[in-house]
Protein backbone atom coordinates (compact mmCIF):
# COMPACT_ATOMS: atom_id res chain seq x y z
CA UNK A 1 0.00 0.00 0.00
CA UNK A 2 1.20 3.66 -0.90
CA UNK A 3 1.54 6.17 1.63
CA UNK A 4 -0.33 9.72 1.65
CA UNK A 5 1.30 11.41 -1.75
CA UNK A 6 -1.75 13.42 -1.68
CA UNK A 7 -1.00 14.89 1.67
CA UNK A 8 2.62 15.20 1.22
CA UNK A 9 2.13 17.21 -2.38
CA UNK A 10 0.05 19.25 -0.61
CA UNK A 11 2.04 20.28 2.49
CA UNK A 12 4.82 20.91 0.16
CA UNK A 13 2.98 23.28 -1.74
CA UNK A 14 2.20 25.16 1.64
CA UNK A 15 5.99 25.47 2.05
CA UNK A 16 6.62 23.00 4.83
CA UNK A 17 9.67 21.26 5.34
CA UNK A 18 9.07 16.69 5.13
CA UNK A 19 11.88 15.79 7.41
CA UNK A 20 13.60 12.45 6.50
CA UNK A 21 10.23 11.99 3.62
CA UNK A 22 9.22 8.13 3.01
CA UNK A 23 11.55 5.50 4.60
CA UNK A 24 11.52 1.85 4.51
CA UNK A 25 11.03 0.76 8.17
CA UNK A 26 8.48 -1.88 9.94
CA UNK A 27 6.33 0.08 12.18
CA UNK A 28 5.11 -2.39 15.24
CA UNK A 29 5.13 -2.28 18.99
CA UNK A 30 8.54 -4.51 19.16
CA UNK A 31 9.84 -0.87 16.90
CA UNK A 32 7.83 1.07 19.77
CA UNK A 33 8.87 -0.72 22.82
CA UNK A 34 12.37 -0.68 21.86
CA UNK A 35 12.33 2.83 21.60
CA UNK A 36 10.66 3.12 25.08
CA UNK A 37 13.34 0.62 26.45
CA UNK A 38 16.43 3.27 25.07
CA UNK A 39 14.58 6.15 26.81
CA UNK A 40 13.88 4.48 29.93
CA UNK A 41 17.81 4.14 30.22
CA UNK A 42 18.52 7.79 29.97
CA UNK A 43 17.85 10.59 32.45
CA UNK A 44 14.35 11.67 31.35
CA UNK A 45 13.88 15.28 29.90
CA UNK A 46 10.60 16.66 28.92
CA UNK A 47 9.57 16.76 26.05
CA UNK A 48 9.93 19.84 23.51
CA UNK A 49 7.18 21.99 22.69
CA UNK A 50 6.64 24.22 19.96
CA UNK A 51 4.07 26.39 21.02
CA UNK A 52 4.39 30.55 20.34
CA UNK A 53 3.18 32.30 22.84
CA UNK A 54 0.34 33.84 20.68
CA UNK A 55 -1.24 30.55 21.06
CA UNK A 56 -0.38 29.57 24.58
CA UNK A 57 -2.45 32.92 25.58
CA UNK A 58 -5.62 32.06 23.90
CA UNK A 59 -8.39 32.29 25.79
CA UNK A 60 -11.39 29.44 25.10
CA UNK A 61 -13.41 31.30 22.74
CA UNK A 62 -10.47 32.38 20.14
CA UNK A 63 -9.12 29.17 20.19
CA UNK A 64 -12.22 27.57 19.39
CA UNK A 65 -12.24 29.74 16.09
CA UNK A 66 -9.01 27.67 14.72
CA UNK A 67 -11.09 24.74 12.48
CA UNK A 68 -9.64 22.04 10.82
CA UNK A 69 -10.49 21.92 7.27
CA UNK A 70 -12.16 19.02 6.53
CA UNK A 71 -11.82 18.29 3.30
CA UNK A 72 -7.73 18.09 4.22
CA UNK A 73 -8.62 14.96 5.82
CA UNK A 74 -6.05 12.56 5.95
CA UNK A 75 -6.88 9.56 3.93
CA UNK A 76 -10.31 11.55 2.07
CA UNK A 77 -9.40 11.93 -0.88
CA UNK A 78 -8.30 7.69 -1.11
CA UNK A 79 -11.84 7.28 0.16
CA UNK A 80 -10.56 4.82 2.97
CA UNK A 81 -13.09 3.59 5.88
CA UNK A 82 -11.47 6.19 8.05
CA UNK A 83 -9.94 9.41 7.71
CA UNK A 84 -7.52 11.79 10.67
CA UNK A 85 -8.32 15.45 11.20
CA UNK A 86 -5.25 17.17 13.71
CA UNK A 87 -5.89 19.31 16.73
CA UNK A 88 -4.09 22.33 16.62
CA UNK A 89 -1.94 23.73 19.51
CA UNK A 90 -3.00 26.94 22.21
CA UNK A 91 -5.31 27.88 25.10
CA UNK A 92 -4.60 24.65 27.22
CA UNK A 93 -3.05 21.91 24.56
CA UNK A 94 0.58 23.60 25.13
CA UNK A 95 2.43 20.40 24.85
CA UNK A 96 2.41 18.97 20.76
CA UNK A 97 3.31 15.52 19.49
CA UNK A 98 4.88 13.91 16.55
CA UNK A 99 3.13 12.21 14.28
CA UNK A 100 3.94 9.46 11.11
CA UNK A 101 1.66 7.60 9.05
CA UNK A 102 3.25 3.95 8.96
CA UNK A 103 2.02 1.32 5.83
CA UNK A 104 3.44 -2.25 6.11
CA UNK A 105 6.42 -1.33 4.86
CA UNK A 106 7.51 2.15 4.78
CA UNK A 107 6.40 5.65 7.12
CA UNK A 108 6.75 9.11 6.90
CA UNK A 109 6.31 11.57 9.10
CA UNK A 110 3.25 14.12 8.81
CA UNK A 111 4.50 18.07 9.19
CA UNK A 112 2.38 20.64 10.34
CA UNK A 113 0.73 23.21 8.37
CA UNK A 114 -1.24 26.08 8.78
CA UNK A 115 -3.31 25.58 5.09
CA UNK A 116 -5.06 22.81 7.23
CA UNK A 117 -6.78 25.18 9.64
CA UNK A 118 -8.92 27.58 8.72
CA UNK A 119 -8.23 30.83 11.55
CA UNK A 120 -11.28 32.65 10.44
CA UNK A 121 -10.88 36.49 11.90
CA UNK A 122 -7.91 35.43 14.11
CA UNK A 123 -5.19 37.52 13.26
CA UNK A 124 -2.31 35.23 14.00
CA UNK A 125 1.70 36.78 13.72
CA UNK A 126 4.03 35.83 11.12
CA UNK A 127 6.34 34.72 13.14
CA UNK A 128 3.89 32.60 15.54
CA UNK A 129 2.94 30.52 12.10
CA UNK A 130 6.27 29.07 11.69
CA UNK A 131 7.83 25.64 13.74
CA UNK A 132 4.47 24.60 15.28
CA UNK A 133 3.60 21.03 16.31
CA UNK A 134 0.35 19.32 16.43
CA UNK A 135 -1.52 18.90 19.69
CA UNK A 136 -3.20 16.17 18.65
CA UNK A 137 -5.50 14.48 16.79
CA UNK A 138 -9.12 12.41 15.95
CA UNK A 139 -10.05 9.56 13.39
CA UNK A 140 -13.47 9.71 11.91
CA UNK A 141 -15.57 6.55 10.61
CA UNK A 142 -19.15 5.78 8.72
CA UNK A 143 -19.71 4.96 12.59
CA UNK A 144 -23.05 6.22 12.49
CA UNK A 145 -24.71 6.06 9.02
CA UNK A 146 -22.89 5.51 5.69
CA UNK A 147 -21.65 9.33 4.10
CA UNK A 148 -21.64 10.80 7.36
CA UNK A 149 -18.05 11.11 8.93
CA UNK A 150 -17.91 11.04 13.06
CA UNK A 151 -15.19 11.18 15.04
CA UNK A 152 -14.30 7.49 16.34
CA UNK A 153 -11.38 8.51 18.46
CA UNK A 154 -9.30 11.27 19.55
CA UNK A 155 -6.13 11.59 21.64
CA UNK A 156 -5.78 15.04 22.85
CA UNK A 157 -3.67 15.86 25.95
CA UNK A 158 -1.57 14.09 28.30
CA UNK A 159 -2.20 10.04 27.85
CA UNK A 160 -5.66 10.92 27.32
CA UNK A 161 -7.81 9.44 24.66
CA UNK A 162 -11.75 9.01 24.25
CA UNK A 163 -13.88 6.72 21.77
CA UNK A 164 -17.59 6.26 20.90
CA UNK A 165 -19.87 3.97 19.73
CA UNK A 166 -22.71 4.43 17.35
CA UNK A 167 -25.26 6.95 18.61
CA UNK A 168 -23.24 8.15 21.60
CA UNK A 169 -21.77 11.25 22.56
CA UNK A 170 -17.84 12.53 24.34
CA UNK A 171 -18.29 12.20 28.11
CA UNK A 172 -15.41 9.69 30.17
CA UNK A 173 -12.26 9.61 29.08
CA UNK A 174 -9.54 6.93 29.24
CA UNK A 175 -5.55 7.14 29.72
CA UNK A 176 -2.84 5.41 28.85
CA UNK A 177 -1.20 5.50 32.82
CA UNK A 178 -2.12 6.96 35.70
CA UNK A 179 0.34 7.69 38.08
CA UNK A 180 -0.16 8.56 41.86
CA UNK A 181 -3.55 9.07 40.87
CA UNK A 182 -5.79 10.38 44.28
CA UNK A 183 -2.62 10.68 46.11
CA UNK A 184 -1.05 11.03 48.72
CA UNK A 185 1.54 13.19 47.01
CA UNK A 186 1.17 15.19 43.52
CA UNK A 187 -0.25 12.93 40.33
CA UNK A 188 2.22 12.82 37.64
CA UNK A 189 0.60 12.77 34.20
CA UNK A 190 2.56 10.56 31.73
CA UNK A 191 2.40 12.12 28.39
CA UNK A 192 1.94 10.20 24.96
CA UNK A 193 4.94 12.16 23.12
CA UNK A 194 5.00 10.37 19.47
CA UNK A 195 2.24 8.40 17.47
CA UNK A 196 2.32 6.26 14.00
CA UNK A 197 -0.91 5.82 12.32
CA UNK A 198 -1.40 2.93 10.50
CA UNK A 199 -3.05 3.40 6.85
CA UNK A 200 -5.88 1.49 6.56
CA UNK A 201 -6.68 -0.59 3.73
CA UNK A 202 -9.86 -0.29 1.57
CA UNK A 203 -11.60 -3.02 3.62
CA UNK A 204 -10.27 -2.55 7.01
CA UNK A 205 -12.77 -2.94 9.74
CA UNK A 206 -10.04 -1.75 12.50
CA UNK A 207 -7.40 0.98 12.80
CA UNK A 208 -3.91 0.52 14.48
CA UNK A 209 -2.40 3.07 16.22
CA UNK A 210 1.04 2.69 18.20
CA UNK A 211 2.22 5.57 21.32
CA UNK A 212 5.20 6.35 22.74
CA UNK A 213 4.48 7.38 26.68
CA UNK A 214 7.32 9.62 28.58
CA UNK A 215 7.14 10.82 32.39
CA UNK A 216 10.03 11.33 34.64
CA UNK A 217 8.98 7.98 36.37
CA UNK A 218 8.17 5.64 33.64
CA UNK A 219 8.11 5.59 29.69
CA UNK A 220 6.13 3.29 27.62
CA UNK A 221 5.19 1.69 23.91
CA UNK A 222 1.60 1.52 23.68
CA UNK A 223 -0.98 -0.23 20.46
CA UNK A 224 -4.04 0.38 20.20
CA UNK A 225 -6.58 -1.42 17.67
CA UNK A 226 -9.44 0.55 17.39
CA UNK A 227 -12.79 -1.40 16.13
CA UNK A 228 -15.95 0.64 15.56
CA UNK A 229 -19.32 -0.59 16.24
CA UNK A 230 -22.48 -0.25 18.27
CA UNK A 231 -20.31 -1.11 20.87
CA UNK A 232 -16.75 0.10 19.82
CA UNK A 233 -13.62 -1.79 21.24
CA UNK A 234 -10.06 -0.63 21.58
CA UNK A 235 -7.32 -3.13 22.08
CA UNK A 236 -4.41 -1.87 24.29
CA UNK A 237 -1.16 -3.31 24.41
CA UNK A 238 1.36 -1.60 26.70
CA UNK A 239 4.94 -2.64 27.67
CA UNK A 240 5.82 -0.48 30.60
CA UNK A 241 9.60 0.59 31.71
CA UNK A 242 10.02 2.04 35.22
CA UNK A 243 13.05 4.24 36.73
CA UNK A 244 11.98 3.70 39.89
CA UNK A 245 9.87 1.34 41.91
CA UNK A 246 6.04 3.48 41.93
CA UNK A 247 3.78 2.33 44.75
CA UNK A 248 0.80 4.04 43.42
CA UNK A 249 0.25 2.86 39.76
CA UNK A 250 -2.83 2.97 37.96
CA UNK A 251 -3.34 0.60 34.74
CA UNK A 252 -6.47 1.12 32.60
CA UNK A 253 -7.27 4.31 34.20
CA UNK A 254 -10.49 6.26 33.15
CA UNK A 255 -12.23 9.82 34.42
CA UNK A 256 -15.51 10.94 34.20
CA UNK A 257 -17.78 13.15 35.36
CA UNK A 258 -20.53 13.18 38.54
CA UNK A 259 -21.77 16.25 40.04
CA UNK A 260 -24.94 15.32 41.44
CA UNK A 261 -27.84 12.44 40.50
CA UNK A 262 -30.82 10.50 42.23
CA UNK A 263 -29.29 9.97 45.57
CA UNK A 264 -27.63 13.29 46.14
CA UNK A 265 -29.05 15.81 48.71
CA UNK A 266 -27.42 18.99 47.24
CA UNK A 267 -28.94 19.62 43.56
CA UNK A 268 -26.88 23.52 43.61
CA UNK A 269 -29.91 25.02 42.88
CA UNK A 270 -30.07 23.84 39.14
CA UNK A 271 -33.21 22.62 37.43
CA UNK A 272 -31.91 19.30 36.15
CA UNK A 273 -32.14 16.02 38.11
CA UNK A 274 -29.17 14.42 37.52
CA UNK A 275 -25.95 16.04 35.90
CA UNK A 276 -23.01 13.60 35.42
CA UNK A 277 -21.02 11.21 32.85
CA UNK A 278 -21.04 8.10 34.97
CA UNK A 279 -23.69 6.79 37.64
CA UNK A 280 -21.80 4.03 38.81
CA UNK A 281 -18.64 2.18 39.62
CA UNK A 282 -19.00 -1.83 38.46
CA UNK A 283 -16.15 -4.19 39.49
CA UNK A 284 -16.00 -7.99 38.48
CA UNK A 285 -13.75 -9.15 41.48
CA UNK A 286 -14.28 -12.95 39.56
CA UNK A 287 -15.77 -14.20 36.85
CA UNK A 288 -19.15 -14.63 38.38
CA UNK A 289 -19.14 -11.88 41.23
CA UNK A 290 -20.19 -7.93 40.06
CA UNK A 291 -19.96 -5.61 42.72
CA UNK A 292 -22.00 -1.77 41.99
CA UNK A 293 -20.77 1.08 43.48
CA UNK A 294 -23.13 4.79 43.40
CA UNK A 295 -20.85 7.43 42.75
CA UNK A 296 -21.11 10.49 44.97
CA UNK A 297 -19.93 14.47 45.35
CA UNK A 298 -18.24 13.69 48.70
CA UNK A 299 -17.05 16.42 51.02
CA UNK A 300 -13.71 15.91 50.49
CA UNK A 301 -11.24 13.85 48.25
CA UNK A 302 -12.54 9.91 49.11
CA UNK A 303 -10.73 6.83 48.04
CA UNK A 304 -12.59 3.15 47.76
CA UNK A 305 -10.15 0.04 46.57
CA UNK A 306 -12.08 -3.01 45.52
CA UNK A 307 -9.56 -5.83 46.52
CA UNK A 308 -9.64 -8.61 43.20
CA UNK A 309 -6.86 -10.66 42.90
CA UNK A 310 -8.76 -12.65 39.80
CA UNK A 311 -10.26 -9.26 38.32
CA UNK A 312 -12.55 -10.11 35.42
CA UNK A 313 -13.04 -6.53 34.83
CA UNK A 314 -14.40 -3.28 35.24
CA UNK A 315 -15.22 0.32 34.29
CA UNK A 316 -17.43 3.32 35.06
CA UNK A 317 -20.84 2.55 33.70
CA UNK A 318 -24.17 5.06 32.69
CA UNK A 319 -26.80 2.78 33.47
CA UNK A 320 -29.76 5.51 33.52
CA UNK A 321 -30.21 6.07 29.47
CA UNK A 322 -33.74 7.74 30.40
CA UNK A 323 -33.26 11.76 28.93
CA UNK A 324 -36.20 12.71 31.59
CA UNK A 325 -33.49 11.78 34.42
CA UNK A 326 -31.16 14.80 33.05
CA UNK A 327 -33.43 17.20 30.85
CA UNK A 328 -30.40 18.06 29.27
CA UNK A 329 -31.06 19.48 25.37
CA UNK A 330 -27.43 20.22 25.20
CA UNK A 331 -24.92 17.73 26.91
CA UNK A 332 -27.13 14.56 26.10
CA UNK A 333 -26.52 12.94 29.23
CA UNK A 334 -28.37 9.89 28.48
CA UNK A 335 -26.05 9.57 25.49
CA UNK A 336 -22.84 8.77 27.12
CA UNK A 337 -21.01 6.01 26.85
CA UNK A 338 -19.58 3.74 29.94
CA UNK A 339 -16.55 2.13 29.71
CA UNK A 340 -15.62 -1.57 30.45
CA UNK A 341 -11.70 -2.72 31.03
CA UNK A 342 -11.69 -6.39 30.15
CA UNK A 343 -7.96 -7.80 30.97
CA UNK A 344 -6.56 -9.73 28.50
CA UNK A 345 -4.20 -12.22 29.93
CA UNK A 346 -2.94 -13.00 33.34
CA UNK A 347 -2.57 -9.75 35.51
CA UNK A 348 -1.01 -9.79 38.62
CA UNK A 349 -3.16 -9.73 42.12
CA UNK A 350 -4.24 -6.07 42.45
CA UNK A 351 -7.52 -4.52 43.21
CA UNK A 352 -9.53 -1.90 41.59
CA UNK A 353 -9.22 1.83 42.59
CA UNK A 354 -12.09 4.62 42.84
CA UNK A 355 -11.23 8.52 43.49
CA UNK A 356 -13.94 10.68 44.16
CA UNK A 357 -12.68 14.38 43.97
CA UNK A 358 -15.19 17.03 45.69
CA UNK A 359 -16.92 19.65 42.69
CA UNK A 360 -19.18 22.35 42.74
CA UNK A 361 -19.89 22.38 38.74
CA UNK A 362 -19.74 19.68 35.82
CA UNK A 363 -16.41 21.15 34.29
CA UNK A 364 -14.14 18.93 35.46
CA UNK A 365 -13.38 15.54 35.55
CA UNK A 366 -14.04 14.27 39.15
CA UNK A 367 -14.25 10.86 39.14
CA UNK A 368 -10.99 8.40 38.31
CA UNK A 369 -10.72 4.53 38.42
CA UNK A 370 -8.08 2.30 37.99
CA UNK A 371 -6.26 -0.92 38.34
CA UNK A 372 -3.29 -0.71 40.40
CA UNK A 373 -1.29 -4.01 42.24
CA UNK A 374 -0.90 -5.53 44.85
CA UNK A 375 3.01 -5.17 44.59
CA UNK A 376 4.29 -2.39 43.24
CA UNK A 377 6.19 -2.24 39.60
CA UNK A 378 9.71 -2.46 39.77
CA UNK A 379 12.46 -1.13 37.78
CA UNK A 380 14.07 -3.15 34.87
CA UNK A 381 12.20 -5.67 32.52
CA UNK A 382 9.20 -4.37 31.31
CA UNK A 383 5.57 -4.71 32.45
CA UNK A 384 3.87 -6.28 29.52
CA UNK A 385 -0.15 -5.76 30.17
CA UNK A 386 -3.03 -5.76 27.72
CA UNK A 387 -6.75 -5.44 28.04
CA UNK A 388 -9.90 -4.57 26.03
CA UNK A 389 -11.99 -1.49 26.22
CA UNK A 390 -15.87 -1.59 25.46
CA UNK A 391 -17.35 1.59 24.77
CA UNK A 392 -20.87 0.86 25.32
CA UNK A 393 -24.42 2.07 26.44
CA UNK A 394 -25.00 -1.68 28.33
CA UNK A 395 -25.81 -1.56 31.76
CA UNK A 396 -23.59 -4.52 32.80
CA UNK A 397 -20.98 -7.13 31.57
CA UNK A 398 -21.64 -10.83 32.70
CA UNK A 399 -22.07 -11.83 36.38
CA UNK A 400 -25.73 -12.39 38.10
CA UNK A 401 -28.76 -11.73 36.05
CA UNK A 402 -30.09 -8.51 38.44
CA UNK A 403 -28.52 -5.40 38.73
CA UNK A 404 -28.50 -1.92 40.43
CA UNK A 405 -31.28 0.08 38.02
CA UNK A 406 -31.33 3.15 40.77
CA UNK A 407 -30.05 4.07 44.41
CA UNK A 408 -32.49 6.51 46.58
CA UNK A 409 -31.88 8.05 50.00
CA UNK A 410 -33.91 9.55 52.16
CA UNK A 411 -32.83 13.12 54.16
CA UNK A 412 -35.65 14.94 54.79
CA UNK A 413 -37.13 13.92 58.20
CA UNK A 414 -34.18 11.63 59.02
CA UNK A 415 -32.91 11.26 62.62
CA UNK A 416 -29.62 11.95 63.32
CA UNK A 417 -27.08 9.38 62.32
CA UNK A 418 -29.90 7.27 60.40
CA UNK A 419 -31.12 7.37 57.11
CA UNK A 420 -33.07 5.03 54.25
CA UNK A 421 -31.39 3.43 51.37
CA UNK A 422 -34.08 2.61 48.12
CA UNK A 423 -32.43 0.44 45.72
CA UNK A 424 -33.95 -0.97 42.62
CA UNK A 425 -32.89 -4.29 40.92
CA UNK A 426 -33.76 -4.96 37.31
CA UNK A 427 -32.90 -7.14 34.77
CA UNK A 428 -35.03 -9.30 32.53
CA UNK A 429 -34.83 -12.46 34.64
CA UNK A 430 -35.21 -10.83 37.29
CA UNK A 431 -39.20 -9.32 36.10
CA UNK A 432 -39.32 -13.10 35.51
CA UNK A 433 -39.26 -13.42 38.94
CA UNK A 434 -42.90 -14.79 40.16
CA UNK A 435 -44.63 -12.39 42.12
CA UNK A 436 -45.13 -15.09 45.23
CA UNK A 437 -41.89 -16.18 45.37
CA UNK A 438 -39.61 -15.55 48.14
CA UNK A 439 -36.88 -12.72 47.39
CA UNK A 440 -34.76 -11.95 49.87
CA UNK A 441 -32.05 -8.97 51.32
CA UNK A 442 -28.23 -10.48 52.52
CA UNK A 443 -27.45 -7.06 54.04
CA UNK A 444 -23.86 -6.47 56.01
CA UNK A 445 -23.00 -3.01 57.40
CA UNK A 446 -19.28 -2.08 59.27
CA UNK A 447 -19.29 -0.97 62.68
CA UNK A 448 -20.55 1.27 63.83
CA UNK A 449 -23.71 0.89 61.63
CA UNK A 450 -26.22 -1.27 62.37
CA UNK A 451 -29.28 -2.17 59.69
CA UNK A 452 -32.65 -1.02 61.86
CA UNK A 453 -35.05 -2.48 59.02
CA UNK A 454 -35.54 -3.30 55.83
CA UNK A 455 -38.56 -4.76 53.37
CA UNK A 456 -38.21 -6.28 49.96
CA UNK A 457 -40.85 -5.29 47.29
CA UNK A 458 -41.88 -6.68 43.64
CA UNK A 459 -42.01 -3.19 41.62
CA UNK A 460 -45.74 -3.99 39.97
CA UNK A 461 -45.67 -1.65 37.16
CA UNK A 462 -42.60 -3.20 35.32
CA UNK A 463 -41.56 -6.05 37.51
CA UNK A 464 -38.30 -5.12 39.12
CA UNK A 465 -37.44 -5.75 42.77
CA UNK A 466 -37.13 -3.09 45.33
CA UNK A 467 -34.94 -2.87 48.41
CA UNK A 468 -35.67 -0.48 51.15
CA UNK A 469 -33.42 -0.58 53.97
CA UNK A 470 -33.03 1.66 57.18
CA UNK A 471 -29.63 2.26 58.99
CA UNK A 472 -28.11 4.06 61.63
CA UNK A 473 -25.22 4.62 63.71
CA UNK A 474 -24.00 7.26 65.98
CA UNK A 475 -23.84 10.82 64.62
CA UNK A 476 -20.36 11.63 63.88
CA UNK A 477 -18.87 8.47 63.04
CA UNK A 478 -17.03 8.02 60.23
CA UNK A 479 -18.27 7.00 56.67
CA UNK A 480 -19.31 3.00 56.75
CA UNK A 481 -19.32 0.80 54.16
CA UNK A 482 -23.32 -0.64 53.45
CA UNK A 483 -23.86 -4.03 50.74
CA UNK A 484 -27.13 -5.86 50.20
CA UNK A 485 -27.86 -8.32 47.56
CA UNK A 486 -31.05 -10.16 46.44
CA UNK A 487 -31.74 -14.22 46.34
CA UNK A 488 -33.79 -16.35 45.77
CA UNK A 489 -34.16 -19.72 47.85
CA UNK A 490 -31.07 -18.77 49.21
CA UNK A 491 -29.17 -18.34 45.73
CA UNK A 492 -27.81 -14.69 44.88
CA UNK A 493 -29.55 -13.63 42.24
CA UNK A 494 -27.95 -9.81 42.08
CA UNK A 495 -24.65 -7.70 41.73
CA UNK A 496 -23.84 -7.04 45.06
CA UNK A 497 -24.90 -2.54 46.01
CA UNK A 498 -21.95 -1.71 47.93
CA UNK A 499 -22.36 2.14 49.09
CA UNK A 500 -20.39 4.81 51.83
CA UNK A 501 -22.83 6.26 54.10
CA UNK A 502 -21.62 9.46 56.13
CA UNK A 503 -23.68 9.46 59.35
Amino acid sequence: MKLSVCVLAALLSAGCTVAGSVERQRIDHDFVRDIAAEIAAETYEPPASHVPRFFRTLDYDKYRLIRFRTERSLWREEELPFQVQFFHPGYLHQQTVDISEFTETHVQPIPFSNQLFDYQNLRVPFWSRRGLGYAGFRVLNELNEPGRWDELISFLGASYFRALGHGQRYGISARGLAVNSGGPGEEEFPAFVEFWLGKPAADSRSITIHALLASPHVTGAYTFVVTPGAATVVDVRASLYFRDEMQNVGVAPMSSMFWFGEASQNRYGDFRPEVHDSDGLLVATDASSRVWRPLSNPAELQRTDFDAPSLAGFGLLQRDREFRSYEDLEAFYHLRPGLWVEPVGDWPAGRVRLVEIPTGNEFADTIVAFWTPAKPFKPGEPIEMQWRLHWSTSPTFGGPPGWVRSTRQSFEGAAAGRTRFIVDFDGDSMRGVAPDAVVTAEIMTVAPATLAGHEVIRNEHDGSWRLSAEFSAPPGSPPCDLTARLTVDGRAVTETWQVRWKP
